[in-house]
């Protein structure tokens, strides 16, 4: 990297801790504020396995990897800026609230232009018991059960499941969404959600030429992502055939929230005939079980279609995971296991078959409103008959402290 570029990153990073010092009280926002910033850093040192990550266009399969060298792939540790968030939001006339998320990811976006995740009007009508709401603008789908934590980022670990990865890895829209949610006679809450919008023509393509990774990237509306080819990348929002995309998603549970039941679908609609787009259906359910405040059970199954016409890598893809999690004062631990499955279904030249599993421990320490270390290590096997090598090595930790204000 050119010292220039050095500089600036240290440069942009003690500004962003400076301006985090200054707003410390401005993180939680005030119910009768009109306006609120908020931001986080995150610094990680990471170790990955030998063999380089899929954002340096390699066979890993977590976010950060080895490298190249002489002797073949080789482990390294690096000190890595993992995520620096800006969220804005205001109250503007008859309570429509607006907020909008930027995402700097160096690694992944292989630069420092910030990422536009979300840019949202939303208004609600009614109560908790009892209303609805709609929103308009720039969103991901809501289907991960992972990602609830600040900025979208995972609650439980560092690094998602490879099912809710890859939703916010491939996912970026412009569009609708409506909500209505009622809390029944029998205390039983009901929620159903619709939305539409354009953008995700390309749906399916990261999966049959990458395949399941895991990691905590969050895509945008401006974002592309380096495929395995040299020097290619996909734009992930790319409205080509002007279909949108429409989804749904309905969840049972408790009033108290102990236990909720959610099934989600999304079809993009592509029009395959348009040069580029895939047609691509994915179903997905969940259960996320609360039996004591200290204890979270997460547990969620995906499986879908993505076609496309030229050149063909149709596929079927599946992914599951089990995830339980124990909390005590600051301290969580959690442990989780992933299984994915990509099979190929026109068997053409390139084949798109992956098999694969995975375990995750994750211990995270709060402390205090802003301040959080965690600690995680994930065991991978993946199975890939295009890969560079048959089974290269994937486990990998990474120690991580972020800063939110």
């Amino acid at each position: 990297m050119p010292p220039a570029s050095v500089a600036f990153r240290y440069v942009f990073f003690m500004i962003a801790c400076a301006v985090s010092c200054q707003s410390r009280a401005q993180y939680e926002v005030d119910p009768g504020a009109n306006a609120w910033l908020r931001g986080s850093v995150d610094v990680r040192v990471v170790r990955g396995g030998a063999a380089p990550s899929w954002t340096d266009r390699g066979p890993g399969k977590t976010r950060y990897g080895g490298r190249f060298a002489d002797a073949g792939f080789e482990r390294a540790t690096r000190v890595v800026l993992s995520h620096l968030a800006i969220e804005a939001g205001a109250v503007l006339p008859w309570d429509v609230r607006a907020q909008a998320q930027l995402s700097v990811q160096p690694d992944i976006a292989d630069n420092w232009q910030p990422w536009l995740v979300e840019a949202i009007l939303r208004k609600e009508w009614g109560r908790d018991e009892n209303g609805w709401g709609a929103q308009a603008g720039v969103m991901n789908v809501p289907f991960s059960l992972e990602h609830t934590g600040p900025a979208w980022t995972p609650e439980f670990t560092l690094s998602a499941s490879a099912l809710n990865s890859w939703l916010w890895d491939e996912i970026s829209f412009a569009g609708i969404e409506g909500e209505w949610w009622r809390v029944t006679g029998n205390r039983v809450r009901i929620s159903a959600m619709i939305g539409a919008g354009f953008g995700p023509d390309q749906l399916g393509r990261l999966l049959a030429l990458r395949g399941w990774t895991l990691g905590d990237g969050l895509s945008g509306a401006n974002a592309d992502l380096p495929l395995p080819a040299p020097g290619a990348r996909m734009d992930i929002f790319d409205e080509r055939d002007d279909r949108p995309a429409a989804y749904s998603r309905i969840s049972l549970g408790d009033e108290d929230e102990r236990v909720a039941v959610t099934l989600g679908y999304f079809n993009n609609n592509g029009n395959e005939d348009v040069a580029g787009v895939w047609r691509t259906r994915v179903a997905s359910v969940g259960v996320a079980f609360h039996p004591h405040a200290r204890l979270d059970f997460l547990a969620q199954y995906l499986r879908g279609e993505a076609k496309v016409r030229e050149p063909s890598n149709d596929s079927s893809v599946r992914a599951f995971y089990a995830l339980l999690s124990y909390r005590h004062k600051r301290h969580r631990f959690t442990a989780r296991y992933d299984d994915f499955r990509v099979r190929d279904l026109d068997g053409g030249v390139t084949s798109t078959q992956e098999s694969g599993d995975g375990f995750t421990l994750a211990y995270l320490l709060q402390m205090g409103l802003r301040h959080r270390i965690g600690f995680e290590h994930i065991w991978l096997n993946s199975r890939r008959p295009t890969s560079l090598v048959a089974e290269p090595t994937q486990d990998g930790w990474q120690l991580s402290y972020r800063f939110r204000y």
